[in-house]
C-alpha cells in the first residue's frame, strides 16, 4: 500500500472521527446549555402568572403553540391558556418533569403558592431546534473545510515524501551494471540512513563485481596458456611413442575435458546478466544458425553425420554473441550425444507470432524424471561416469536456459516424433511492430 495514501486516508479519517465525536460532545452540550435556557423561561413565566393573578378561566394566547399553562386553586382549575387541557397537565409536585398533552411532548415546571398551584408547560421541539442550529452553525465550517484539510494534508505529504520519490526514481532508471552511488536532495533523517546503506552495499558489490571480472579475466588467461602448453607437450608425446599408447589418450582426453570445462565457464560468465548488453538488435535466426552449423559441420563430416535445417526466415530481439554461443552448445550437445552415423534436424518457425527454434537428433534421449535436472550447473546423465564416452562438464545447458532467460524465453525438452532422440525447443517471445521500429 502506499505510504502517501494511507497516510492521507488515516489523517482524514481521524479529523473527520474527531470532528463526529466533537459535533455528538457538543450537541450533548448545547442540549445541557438549551435545557438550562429554557428552564429558567419556565421559572419566570410561573412567577408572572403568579404575579398577574389571571381570574378568567380560559386564556387565548394569540399565535403561541409552544407554551401553556394552568391555574389552579384548592385543587380546582381558575385559568389556564386555550391550548392547555382541564384536567392536570402533571401531578402536583413542585418541580420539572415531562409531560405528555396535546400530541406533544412538554416540558412542565410546577409551583406551589399556598392554595394556589402553576403549571406552566413548553415545547420540547423548540430545545432540539436551538440544539440543532447551535451544533450545526458549529460543526458547518468544519465539514465544509475538511476538502480543504484534505488537499493541504495531500500536499504537505507529498512534500515530506518528496526525498523518498527521489530515491525510487533513481533506482527505477538504475541500469543492471550501475552501480554508482546516488546522492538525495535536502534528504531527511528517516530517509538519509537507507541512502547511506544502499550506497554501502552499491560499493561493496561493485567491489566485488570488480574482483569477480579480474578473477575471471586473470584465470581465463592463466589456465589456456598451460592447456595450451600440455597440448604441446602431449602432441609431442604422441609423436614420440605412437597413437597406441592407452596412457596417452587417457592424458588427450583429460586435456580436452580441462579446455572445455575452461571454455564452458568463460562462456558462463560472460552471459551475466551485469555482462548482458542492454542494446540489443534484430538478430536473424537463419543467419546464425547457418553460421554455427558451418563451423560445427566439419566435426559432424568425421563423425558420420548429417544436419538438416528447415528454416524459416525468423527475426528475434537478441544479442548476436549469446544467441551464438546458445545455437554452439544445441547443435554440439545432439552432435556428441547422436551416435555415428546418426542425424540431426534444426529448423525455426512461428507460431501465434512467436519464434521457435527447435533441434532434434537421433541420439538417446533424456528420460522425463531427468528433463528438469539437465539444466542445473555440472550435472550429467548418469553422473560423471556415464558410459556416453563423450567429453563435457554439464555446463551446456545451463549457459542455454541462461541465455533465454536473458531473452525472455522458454524451453522445452521433448522426444523427438521424427528422429526418437531429443528435441528441445525455445520459444522467444514476439517481436511486435514497435520492437521492429526501435531496433532497426
Amino acid at each position: 500500500m502506499s505510504i502517501r495514501r494511507y497516510l492521507i486516508l488515516i489523517l482524514i479519517s481521524i479529523i473527520t472521527l474527531v470532528s463526529f465525536i466533537a459535533a455528538i460532545q457538543g450537541y450533548k452540550a448545547s442540549m445541557l446549555k438549551a435545557a438550562d435556557l429554557f428552564d429558567a423561561q419556565l421559572h419566570a413565566v410561573s412567577d408572572t402568572v403568579i404575579a398577574l393573578n389571571p381570574s378568567k378561566k380560559n386564556i387565548k394566547v394569540n399565535n403561541q403553540d409552544n407554551l401553556a399553562f394552568q391555574l389552579w386553586y384548592n385543587n380546582v382549575l381558575v385559568s389556564k391558556t386555550s391550548n392547555a387541557p382541564s384536567v392536570a397537565i402533571s401531578a402536583f409536585k413542585q418541580g420539572y418533569s415531562d409531560d405528555n398533552f396535546d400530541g406533544k411532548r412538554w416540558r412542565v415546571f410546577t409551583k406551589q403558592n399556598g392554595q394556589l398551584w402553576i403549571m406552566v408547560a413548553q415545547s420540547i421541539k423548540p430545545r432540539f431546534d436551538l440544539a440543532e442550529k447551535v451544533i450545526l452553525s458549529a460543526v458547518t465550517p468544519m465539514i465544509i473545510i475538511i476538502p480543504l484539510l484534505s488537499v493541504i494534508i495531500f500536499l504537505v505529504i507529498t512534500h515530506g515524501l518528496k526525498p523518498l520519490n527521489q530515491l525510487t526514481a533513481q533506482l527505477k532508471h538504475k541500469k543492471i551494471n550501475d552501480l554508482t552511488v546516488i546522492s538525495i536532495e535536502n534528504a531527511s533523517k528517516e530517509i538519509q540512513p537507507v541512502v547511506d546503506t544502499l550506497n554501502r552495499v552499491f560499493t561493496q558489490l561493485d567491489s566485488a563485481y570488480e574482483r569477480e571480472k579480474r578473477f575471471a579475466s586473470d584465470a581465463a588467461h592463466e589456465l589456456r596458456t598451460p592447456l595450451s602448453v600440455l597440448k604441446i607437450n602431449a602432441h609431442n608425446l604422441q609423436f614420440e611413442l605412437g597413437d597406441d599408447n592407452q596412457l596417452l589418450n587417457h592424458l588427450f582426453a583429460s586435456v580436452e575435458r580441462m579446455a572445455h570445462v575452461v571454455d564452458q565457464i568463460l562462456k558462463l560468465n560472460r552471459s551475466n546478466p551485469e555482462q548482458f548488453s542492454q542494446q540489443m538488435q534484430k538478430v536473424s535466426l537463419k543467419k546464425l544458425v547457418q553460421q554455427v552449423i558451418g563451423q560445427l559441420y566439419p566435426e559432424m563430416i568425421n563423425r558420420h553425420q548429417t544436419i538438416e535445417f528447415n528454416d524459416g526466415d525468423i527475426f528475434i530481439k537478441g544479442n548476436d554473441f549469446f544467441i551464438t554461443t546458445m545455437l554452439q552448445n544445441l547443435i554440439t550437445n545432439a552432435s556428441k550425444y547422436t551416435p555415428e552415423g546418426g542425424h540431426i534436424l534444426v529448423s525455426t518457425q512461428q507460431n501465434q507470432g512467436q519464434s521457435i527454434l527447435m533441434v532434434e537428433d537421433s541420439g538417446p534421449g533424456i528420460n522425463e524424471n531427468e528433463r528438469g535436472k539437465v539444466f542445473d550447473r555440472f550435472y550429467r546423465i548418469g553422473g560423471d561416469c556415464h558410459n556416453s564416452n563423450v567429453i563435457g562438464c554439464g555446463l551446456g545447458l545451463a549457459i542455454v536456459k541462461h541465455i533465454a532467460q536473458l531473452h525472455r524465453a522458454s524451453i522445452q525438452l521433448d522426444k523427438s516424433q521424427k528422429l526418437n532422440g531429443l528435441k528441445i525447443s525455445v520459444v522467444f517471445p514476439q517481436l511486435t511492430s514497435k520492437n521492429e521500429e526501435l531496433l532497426g
